[in-house]
């Protein structure tokens, strides 16, 4: 299975020049964890960074500032680290852990932004995998205790 299977296309941008308490509220009312910072001035909507409510409460701590002081350049995670859709579920994986991140922007061939994928996606997609290979080891299993001339002649 690849990304392209599993990455949602409804997926939620900001400006780093938004206030940081619009990206807050975009995240409360759409019920999601992580929003893309897009320029608004790029047509193509190439992922230039992520905000996640993480970084928000990180930053405000850090910086001892009011929400309403900060926008989403000040806090967000300057690196959008992408996946494309042909990645295979492992390599998807792979590359989520080597960037300590839980989600990534989805890009076609040209960069530009067309889903995310995260971690709620890829986990039950593993979790299929292991259920059929646990199914396979029961089924070899089945074979081998059925007796070796069930249904043959015998010699």
């Amino acid at each position: 299975m690849r990304v392209a299977d599993l990455y949602s296309p409804n997926v939620r941008s900001v400006a780093p020049d938004q206030a940081l308490v619009e990206a807050a509220r975009l995240l409360c009312e759409e019920h999601v964890g992580a929003l893309v910072v897009l320029r608004p001035d790029d047509a193509a909507r190439r992922p230039i960074g992520m905000l996640t409510d993480r970084d928000i409460v990180r930053g405000q701590l850090t910086r001892s500032a009011d929400l309403f002081c900060l926008t989403v350049g000040d806090v967000m995670s300057s690196r959008a680290h992408v996946v494309t859709p042909d990645l295979e579920i492992s390599e998807a994986i792979a590359a989520l852990n080597g960037h300590g991140v839980r989600r990534a922007p989805v890009v076609d061939p040209a960069g530009r932004l067309i889903g995310i994928v995260s971690l709620d996606d890829l986990l039950p997609a593993l979790a299929s995998d292991l259920e059929q290979l646990a199914q396979l080891m029961g089924t070899q299993a089945r074979h081998e205790r059925a007796p070796y001339f069930a249904g043959r002649a015998r010699p």
